[in-house]
């Protein structure tokens, strides 16, 4: 749960000389390790401490101060480690001083807590404990807008007075700097970034404008979509809009549903060289047939493959949310948007709009009884752009091959 580690916990050892006095209480190596995630308007604290600290401070909890819980103690006593817990960490959104962060009036009220029993490891004195997890949910009211999180925290410090309390804090998923809390610095106001408050707005509109921006970066997927409109049927713009459309829906299914894959290295590599091997088989397949066709079986297999190799190059920025569902649709809807605009754009420019229906069918059907000038108004049946475009989309796909190989 805690993404600080129980390493840390050497670094905390107190004060050899601090710990021969005679005014320390037996409990010398009581310490914490906290996290604090804040979302938006959603805070949350995770805090891992000692059984034996909270023995100190609860008296039916852990009466016999060996730091080991028997059967069924704990569930007993959820409740008074939740509220202890509760009054003694505060949160203040909003804290614009370190008087302010220690004014219990302006602390958030807790909404949920929970606690469980945490892994035995190893306590600053080097000795194996049993530790509990306590997590305590806080909201925050939309319309307060804050940068700053004040906390105040005095755990343990009226038994155990060296008490420290390693704290991290998560913003929208980015990390700020560590504080550790002790007697004498029990508040602390931490601030958040610009890049932590931009993602404060909603994951779907954020990582829409990341996908309309990786649509107009990405060279491989464009020439894509340009071969599958080029070599639709010829003099059919709807047959060029169909084949792009299906090959765009079916990569957003596959990014979306991506996640719910349980995709292995060779499964992430397999989709990295498909990509380009689509731009050249579809290129080839042009060259071979030029009379041009709709096609649904390429759009669906190489969109999905599309989709996953999308979803994976943007896990790093996934790991940072909540959840992957929201933001990929997002991306998906944005990346999908700019790239059919540009089909349709395609379509009209490429598209003989001229040609009549008649033409068009008399050209399918091999009977070129029209005149030259006619048949070679439009890209459709302007035969040498045609090949020039499927052989460099051929070339081109070899070499996206040859890198993603390479990599």
């Amino acid at each position: 749960m805690l993404c600080v580690t129980l390493a840390a916990l050497a670094l905390a050892a107190p004060d050899p000389i601090l710990s021969s006095a005679p005014a320390v209480l037996p409990h010398v190596g009581s310490y914490s390790l906290s996290e604090i995630h804040v979302r938006r308007h959603a805070v949350q604290v995770q805090l891992r401490c000692q059984v034996l600290s909270l023995g100190e401070v609860i008296g039916p909890f852990d009466p016999d101060l060996d730091g080991n819980m028997e059967p069924g103690e704990l569930e007993a006593h959820v409740d008074a480690i939740a509220s202890y817990i509760a009054e003694h960490y505060r949160v203040v959104p909003g804290a614009e001083s370190l008087e302010a962060a220690a004014d219990p009036g302006r602390a958030l009220k807790v909404t949920s807590s929970l606690v469980v029993e945490a892994p035995p490891a190893l306590d600053p004195m080097n000795e194996v404990s049993q530790w509990i997890d306590v997590v305590l949910d806080f909201s925050v009211p939309e319309d307060q807008e804050f940068r700053n999180l004040g906390v105040y925290l005095d755990l343990f410090q009226v038994t155990s007075p060296q008490h420290r309390d390693s704290s991290a804090v998560v913003w929208n998923g980015l990390e700020l700097s560590a504080w550790q809390f002790a007697a004498g610095s029990e508040a602390h106001v931490f601030e958040a970034t610009d890049e932590m408050l931009a993602r404060n707005e909603h994951p779907i509109l954020r990582f829409a404008r990341a996908g309309a921006l990786r649509a107009t970066r990405a060279l491989d997927v464009v020439l894509l979509v340009l071969l599958f409109v080029a070599a639709a049927r010829r003099g059919s713009r709807g047959s060029a809009l169909l084949s792009a459309g299906l090959f765009l829906a079916f990569a957003a299914a596959g990014m979306v549903l991506a996640p719910r894959a349980d995709l292995l290295p060779q499964h992430v590599r397999f989709l990295q060289l498909t990509v380009p091997l689509a731009l050249s088989y579809v290129g080839l397949d042009d060259l071979l047939h030029n009379r041009g066709r709709t096609r649904i079986l390429e759009t669906s297999v190489f969109g999905i493959a599309l989709g996953g190799r999308e979803a994976t190059r943007l896990a790093p920025d996934l790991s940072r949310e909540a959840g992957a569902g929201e933001p990929l649709m997002g991306f998906a809807l944005g990346w999908t948007v700019v790239l059919f605009a540009f089909a349709v754009a395609l379509s009209w420019v490429l598209m003989d709009r001229s040609a009549s229906r008649e033409t068009v069918r008399r050209v399918e059907e091999g009977r070129n009884e029209e005149s030259p000038a006619e048949l070679a108004s439009g890209a459709y049946s302007a035969r040498p752009l045609r090949a020039t475009l499927d052989v460099a989309a051929i070339g081109a796909g070899l070499w996206f091959f040859w890198v993603a190989f390479r990599a």
